[in-house]
């Protein structure tokens, strides 16, 4: 042991107990703080998501034997979601638009639900007949906060009519969602029912 490293290793011993206790005590403490420091110095910066008018949903399928019924969602709001930012922040999600700070959706949401029917696994896009099922499905609309999920305020379904090229099956609803004071942290649920009240699907949307 070299000469210098006996005389701290000595300069220790000879301390009294409370003396080195307290010695312990501020070592710790810098060595806590700087790490901190270090780790916040190397924080990755806070990521934020913007959004276009038309917001999607995630997508949904039912599949009657060979014959897949998709459904392709997506939200709108006039110009509402235009430009508007999610910005990720230690203490949660928070919205801005303009320079402001928005805390809640529109009390007007629509969803447009696009239906696509086709044969499954084919190598290329084939439409098919709807199945008899499609003419009796129902929709509803839940808002979802952690685990807890309720129904919105009003709701109305619409079934638009789609010009399209012979053959080919597609189908438009327009899901008219009215409620008031809803934090954009919460999920938009949107479930498929069939006509004999089972669940087909379950689609949602989280900004």
């Amino acid at each position: 042991m070299s000469l210098r490293r006996l005389r701290i290793v000595t300069s220790f011993m000879e301390m009294s107990a409370p003396r080195f206790l307290s010695v312990l005590v501020v070592t710790l403490f810098l060595l806590i703080r700087f790490g901190a420091l270090g780790e916040a110095s190397f924080q990755a910066p806070a990521q934020i998501v913007e959004y276009k008018e038309v917001v999607p949903l995630s997508s949904g399928q039912v599949r009657d034997r060979d014959v897949c019924v998709n459904f392709s969602p997506v939200m709108t709001s006039g110009e509402f979601f235009d430009g508007l930012q999610r910005h990720e922040t230690p203490s949660g999600d928070e919205f801005h638009k303009n320079s402001r700070v928005v805390q809640n959706f529109p009390e007007q949401i629509t969803v447009q639900v696009q239906l696509s029917i086709s044969v499954c696994d084919a190598d290329i896009y084939t439409p098919a007949p709807a199945p008899s099922f499609v003419n009796g499905i129902r929709f509803k609309a839940q808002w979802k906060r952690g685990l807890a999920m309720r129904p919105v305020e009003q709701f109305a379904v619409q079934r638009v009519a789609i010009t399209s090229e012979e053959g080919d099956s597609r189908l438009l609803f327009l899901l008219k969602i009215h409620d008031r004071d809803v934090p954009l942290t919460d999920h938009l649920i949107i479930s498929v029912i069939s006509p004999q009240g089972k669940l087909l699907s379950r689609m949602s949307g989280r900004l």
